[in-house]
This record gives C-alpha cells, sequence and structure tokens, in this order.
C-alpha cells in the first residue's frame, strides 16, 4: 500500500512544495516519502511523489521513475513493462494498482482495469495538473473538483489537462452460449486460481456466512490459505449466529464483533473522513468494513479479503431481480456490466481507503481479471435465472457452491445487503430521525 502523487506545472509554482503537502497528507497510506521531479521543454516542471510504509519503493534505484500504489497477480510483477512500449502490458496484467511515471518528458498515469486503487486528478488556476491517491489533498492545493482516472486507460498530463494515450478499460463483450455444467466447472477454476494468487496465506476474510464470504474463506482454506475469519454486526443480530455455523461447517473459526449502536455512531467521524464521502450508501456498506479492518489490524493481520464485485458480476442486487422479473433476462446484460463499471467508485475507492488508514491490503479475489472477463462473457440467464416467474439471483455462483458442497444454508441463502444484514442501518436511520434530519444531511455534519 501507499500513497502517490503527480504534478505537472511552471518551474516558478514550487512544484515540489505541492508535492509534499499532498504526501504530508497521505500518511495513513504510508509515512516513508520521497519524491522525484525533472525540468521539461517551455520552463516546466515534473514532479513525482510516493509515500509508504516500508521505504522499498526508491527512485534513486529505478532506471524510470514510477510511484507505484499496489500489487500485480502471480509470477509477473509489471515492474519490467514501465518503459515506453510497455505501459499497454502493464495496464493488462491482473492486479489492483494505480501507478505514475515520467517517460519522455510526459507525466503518465493508470489504474488496473477494474479500478481497484483510487487515483484523482484536477488542475489548479495556474495551470498546474496534479494527481494523488486520495481527493482532498488535492483540493487543499487549490483543485476544485478533483476526477476520477479512469480505470483501463493510460493518459499523460497536457497543459489542458489530460489525454488518453491508450484505453484497456472495460468493454462489454458479446454473450457466449455456455451450458451451466461447463460454467460452472470453469467457475471452479477461476476462482480457485483467484483466491490463490490474490489472496495472501492468514489473510483475514471479512464474513457473513453469505455466498460471497463463504465461497472466499471454502477456497482458501481448502487451498491451505489458513485464513482468519472475522463477522462484525449490530449485537443480536441474526446473521452473527449463521457466519458462527457456517464458519465451523468448514472447520474454522470466527472472529465475532458485536457492536452497540453507540460504537457503529461513533465511528461516523472517521468512516466519512476517510472514505471522503457522505452518500448514504456508501457509509452504510463502509462501517461493517471499517470494524473489519480495525478488528484485522488488533489481530496482527496484513491483508483483509472480501466479496466486492460478486454481486454486480452475477447479478446479486435486487433491481436485477426487478428487471428480469418485468422485461426478462434480455437486457441484464447491460445493467450488470454498468454496475461492474461503477464498482471502482460505489465498492473499491472506500473499501481500499478504509483498508489502508487500517493499515492493511484489501484482497478482492471476485476482481481478478480473468475472472471478471469470464463472467461477462456468461449468458445473463446463467447469472440471473428466470424460470416459471421465479427469479433466483447469482444463480450459476450457487451452482458454483452446490458442486464444492457448501452447506444448502449457504447455497440456498438469500442476498441481504450487508449494511441491512449487520444492523448498521437501522442504526443509522434511526439516530438521523431522532435528530429531525434526512440520513444525508446527518452525514454531512460530520464533515464540519
Amino acid at each position: 500500500m501507499a500513497g502517490i502523487c503527480g504534478l505537472r506545472g511552471r518551474e516558478a509554482d514550487d512544484l515540489e512544495s505541492k508535492a509534499k503537502s499532498i504526501l504530508s497528507l497521505m500518511r495513513k497510506r504510508g509515512s516513508e516519502s520521497q519524491t522525484f521531479s525533472q525540468s521539461i521543454a517551455s520552463d516546466e516542471k515534473i514532479v513525482i511523489g510516493v509515500c509508504d510504509s516500508t521505504g522499498l519503493q526508491s527512485f534513486a534505484q529505478q532506471a524510470m521513475p514510477l510511484a507505484l500504489d499496489g500489487v500485480f497477480f502471480g509470477d509477473d510483477t509489471g515492474h519490467d513493462k514501465t518503459g515506453p512500449a510497455g505501459l499497454g502490458r502493464l495496464i493488462q496484467t491482473p492486479g489492483a494498482f494505480a501507478f505514475l511515471t515520467l517517460i519522455r518528458e510526459q507525466l503518465i498515469a493508470g489504474r488496473d482495469i477494474v479500478g481497484q486503487k483510487p487515483l484523482y486528478f484536477g488542475q489548479i488556476r495556474d495551470g498546474t495538473v496534479a494527481f494523488a491517491s486520495l481527493r482532498s489533498p488535492l483540493v487543499s492545493i487549490g483543485v476544485r473538483e478533483p476526477e476520477h482516472v479512469p480505470p483501463g486507460r493510460v493518459i499523460r498530463a497536457t497543459a489542458r489537462g489530460y489525454e488518453t494515450l491508450d484505453d484497456y478499460s472495460l468493454k462489454q463483450p458479446e454473450e457466449e452460449s455456455i451450458v451451466e455444467s461447463d460454467a460452472t466447472r470453469t467457475l471452479d477454476k477461476l476462482f480457485t486460481e483467484a483466491v490463490g494468487r490474490v489472496v495472501p496465506r492468514g489473510s483475514g476474510i471479512a464474513f457473513s456466512g453469505g455466498l460471497d464470504s463463504a465461497l472466499v474463506a471454502y477456497v482458501a482454506e481448502k487451498s491451505g490459505l489458513e485464513p482468519e475469519l472475522i463477522s462484525v454486526g449490530l449485537k443480536g443480530q441474526q446473521e452473527l449466529g449463521h457466519a458462527k455455523t457456517t464458519a465451523k461447517s468448514f472447520g474454522l473459526h470466527v472472529d465475532i464483533w458485536e457492536l452497540s449502536s453507540s460504537e457503529i455512531l461513533d465511528s461516523l467521524p472517521d468512516v466519512v473522513e476517510i472514505i471522503e464521502t457522505t452518500d448514504p450508501v456508501v457509509v452504510g456498506i463502509s462501517v461493517p468494513i471499517y470494524f473489519a479492518c480495525q478488528r484485522a489490524r488488533e489481530m496482527g493481520l496484513s491483508y483483509l479479503a472480501a466479496g466486492q464485485l460478486s454481486d454486480e458480476l452475477f447479478g446479486g442486487y435486487g433491481k436485477f431481480e426487478d428487471i428480469a422479473s418485468r422485461d426478462g433476462t434480455d437486457t441484464l446484460g447491460r445493467e450488470m456490466f454498468d454496475s461492474v463499471v461503477a464498482a471502482s467508485v460505489k465498492d473499491f475507492d472506500p473499501g481500499d481507503k478504509l483498508a489502508v488508514a487500517a493499515g492493511l491490503e484489501l484482497c478482492c479475489p471476485f476482481a481478478y481479471l480473468p475472472l471478471v472477463n469470464y463472467a461477462l462473457r456468461l449468458p445473463s440467464s446463467l447469472r440471473v435465472n428466470l424460470s416459471n416467474g421465479k427469479v433466483i439471483r447469482k444463480y450459476v455462483l450457487r451452482r458454483l457452491a452446490a458442486h464444492m458442497s457448501l452447506p444448502e444454508s449457504v447455497v440456498d441463502r438469500p442476498k441481504k445487503a450487508v449494511q441491512y444484514s449487520s444492523g448498521v442501518q437501522k442504526v443509522l436511520l434511526k439516530e438521523a430521525k431522532r435528530r429531525g434530519v434526512s440520513l444525508g444531511k446527518m452525514l454531512e455534519s460530520f464533515t464540519r
């Protein structure tokens, strides 16, 4: 984990000070910081900075300066692909990463195709173009409305902002005629590969006992990765008992943190500050992750695995059921694809920020690129099954769980959003009602 930044502007505008200011505001992403600067044509300069907890990213030891936040999965590290001809290959490497580099007097940025690591950019009134891992440090130096660097694109800073050099972003593929049995076997292979490459040995797993986290935990245990299961929720929530029962069926112990209403409410200022948004849906999802990250840190863990992107890839949301019931499954492919693309902002950005703030790396095996590419080619009817008027969300994933002999209580368990299953949303809405304001207004009050 790291924080990275980059600036392009006039020599006279003291870019090094701006870079150091940005890095100081990203201390939660790493306390060891360094910068690299180079003057370019037209009295301009480029500065790149990085902060991490190890100090291993040394610009002095690099043939070409590279600031990297993230990891590559498998044997291919991606580091040999940072030359002028290699960035396209780098961006297509399975991993969770964002980078900034300087090539031929150009400040170049990119993110992994799924968009698992945050990277923002914007322009100051003096014309300086700036990039950073977090939004708020850019605002602090005068960027009015920082934007996300689009996942899967290689872009370069220009005097007017940025331009795209290469675009490897996700494109909706044609659905293929894949039968259920073949899909189940291939998903078994790809998901086992994903867990093996994405989840390090001894990782924590944010565990509810639902379909997604159960699959991650089961495969991690069968792969000899010795996972540590963590479940959080409001005291008395039924999901906590289900998590304990499911973990026991895998031969695993789950660490359960029963939260009080006051603990949930007291966390809100921290959560809102870390995730840099007051969106009620994002905050509701983020609070359980926040506590899972805190417990993982207390347990001395370095990684936390989660089931993010499963709902988008395999049709887990209620809106997909509504569409299937109303219109059939013909239009679902586009809806699910759009949700996958949107997950970068809605799921991965806040999840990464919460994990890194706790000193962890977030691991998301469902976002493993070969698995994503295959799932997007599956027929919509395999992901959201409609038969005799009955809709089964995440159908093929449930068939995978059955194929792996997971308990029926997991295979057939209805999908319930984490903010509801954990009891968090109930606490937030009750407090907003007590204050006589909307939930959004209540959350905004924590930014003042």
